[in-house]
C-alpha cells in the first residue's frame, strides 16, 4: 500500500511538472484587436511574417516545395523562402508562386570554400537564370568583396554549426543567421546529451515545453551579429529554421522529424513594411526582400505569444524610427517599447554596441509603453525575454527569447 501511494504521488508530480507550461490559447478576434494598439507617436508599419531557410526534396529535405508552402500557410505565414543546397530546381519546375495566403520564394544555400551561405540571387543582375556554379562562385566572391552584383545579397548560414561552421567570421557578409534551429538541436545533442534526450522524451507529451527547452540562442552568434552591425546600417540578421523534416536512419530509411509545420509554428521572422503589401507576387517579393536587406525586421517566438501588440521605436522629438533606420539625431532620443498582455513576466534589454546598458523587468499584464533614454551615438537593439518555468522548475527554468529586434543606428 505504501508503494502504491508513493508511486501515485510520483506520477502526479510528473504530470504537474510536465503540463504546468502550456501554449497560451488566444482567440483570433483578440489577435486581430492586438494589432490595433499603437498610440500617438508610435510608428505602425504593416508587417509580414515568414520562414527563411528550408530544404525540400530537391536537396536533402523530406517534403516537396508545394507541401512546404502549404505547411507554412497552415502556420499562418505570409511567405517562406526555400533554400535547397546548390540548386534552384524548385523555381525551374514552377513551384515559386503564391499558395493561398503564402508566397513561396526560391533562393539557394551555396557551399563555398569558407562555409555555407544563403544566396538571395534571384534579383541579382545577370544571375536569375545563371547556372548553379556561377551563382556559388559569384556569391563567394561577393562575400570576399571581390565582386558586386546589383540585387544580389548574401547571408552567412549557420555560422557556428557543429558539422558545417563558417570558416572566416572575420569575413562578414551582408547578413547572418543569428539563430539557426538545426544548429541549436545539434549543439544541445553534442554538449548536453542528457538534456537533449530529456527534450526528445518530453516532445510526444508536451511539444510546447520541448520547444522552450530548445530556445537557447548561442551567444557567440549574437556577438558576431553585434560586430557586423557595428560597421553600420545595411546589414541584416534573421532566424533560420533550416528545416529538413528528414533524419537519415540508413541508406533506405529516414525519419520525418522535426516536421515542417511543428518548426514553422515555433517562431518566425517579422518584416516591417513601410508601405502596404503589394497586390501582386513579383512586387511583394521585391518589397519583402527590400525590408529584409535593410534590416527592418525582428525575430518572434510566436509559440510563446503572437507578435501583434508588440512595438519598438526610437523616438527623436516628434519623429519615430524603426529597426534598420539610420537616425541623424538632432534632438534627444528614447526607446519606446510596448508589449501586450501575456501570461508570463518579461525582461526587456536595451543593448548598445553589443553591451547591455539597461534591463527592466515588467509583469505580463502591463501594457503601458516602457521608455528608456538613449546615451549617445551607437548601434541599439532590443530583446524581450520571457521568464518561463515549470511548476517545480526542474525541466524548465530560464529566460526564453520572445522578440529580438534588429537594431537602429544613432549617429
Amino acid at each position: 500500500m505504501k508503494n502504491y501511494y508513493f508511486w501515485t504521488i510520483i506520477v502526479w508530480v510528473f504530470i504537474v511538472e510536465l503540463y504546468s507550461v502550456l501554449p497560451h490559447r488566444i482567440p483570433i478576434f483578440e489577435i486581430n484587436s492586438l494589432s490595433q494598439l499603437p498610440s500617438k507617436g508610435f510608428s505602425n508599419p504593416e508587417i509580414a511574417q515568414g520562414i527563411i531557410h528550408v530544404h525540400s526534396t530537391f536537396s536533402d529535405g523530406g517534403g516537396a516545395p508545394d507541401v512546404i508552402a502549404k505547411e507554412a500557410e497552415k502556420a499562418g505565414m505570409d511567405f517562406v523562402i526555400l533554400t535547397d543546397h546548390n540548386n534552384y530546381e524548385a523555381r525551374k519546375r514552377g513551384f515559386e508562386k503564391q499558395y493561398g495566403r503564402t508566397d513561396l520564394f526560391v533562393e539557394m544555400e551555396a557551399s563555398t570554400p569558407a562555409g555555407h551561405v544563403i544566396s538571395f540571387f534571384s534579383e541579382g543582375e545577370g544571375l536569375k537564370n545563371a547556372d548553379y556554379e556561377t551563382i556559388i562562385q559569384s556569391s563567394y566572391r561577393q562575400v570576399l568583396k571581390k565582386e558586386f552584383h546589383p540585387g544580389l545579397f548574401i547571408s552567412i548560414a549557420h555560422p557556428t554549426n557543429i558539422k558545417n561552421p563558417w570558416g572566416r567570421l572575420d569575413e562578414l557578409a551582408d547578413g547572418l543567421e543569428v539563430v539557426n534551429f538545426d544548429s541549436s538541436w545539434q549543439r544541445q545533442a553534442a554538449e548536453s546529451p542528457f538534456q537533449f534526450v530529456l527534450t526528445i522524451l518530453i516532445y510526444p507529451f508536451n511539444q510546447f515545453l520541448s520547444a522552450m527547452r530548445f530556445y537557447d540562442p548561442f551567444l557567440k552568434d549574437f556577438s558576431v551579429w553585434d560586430e557586423m552591425t557595428a560597421r553600420g546600417p545595411g546589414h541584416f540578421a534573421y532566424l533560420a529554421h533550416d528545416t529538413h523534416s528528414k533524419i537519415k536512419i540508413d541508406s533506405e530509411r529516414s525519419l520525418s522529424w522535426p516536421d515542417y509545420f511543428q518548426t514553422f509554428k515555433m517562431a518566425s521572422n517579422v518584416l516591417f513594411l513601410k508601405e502596404p503589401k503589394a497586390p501582386d507576387f513579383v512586387s511583394r517579393k521585391h518589397q519583402y526582400y527590400q525590408s529584409l536587406r535593410a534590416g527592418r525586421s525582428a525575430i518572434v517566438y510566436h509559440s510563446l505569444f503572437p507578435f501583434q501588440g508588440n512595438s519598438w521605436v526610437t523616438q527623436c522629438g516628434d519623429t519615430p524610427f524603426i529597426s534598420g533606420d539610420l537616425v541623424n539625431a538632432v534632438a534627444s532620443c528614447e526607446m519606446v517599447i510596448r508589449t501586450p498582455v501575456t501570461p508570463f513576466s518579461k525582461i526587456i534589454r536595451l543593448i548598445k554596441n553589443g553591451e547591455i546598458t539597461n534591463e527592466v523587468s515588467i509583469k505580463g499584464n502591463v501594457t503601458a509603453p516602457l521608455k528608456l533614454p538613449l546615451s549617445g551615438h551607437g548601434t541599439y537593439r532590443v530583446e524581450v525575454l520571457a521568464n518561463v518555468h515549470t511548476a517545480l522548475r526542474i525541466t524548465l527554468n530560464r529566460l526564453v527569447p520572445y522578440v529580438l529586434y534588429s537594431p537602429v543606428y544613432l549617429q
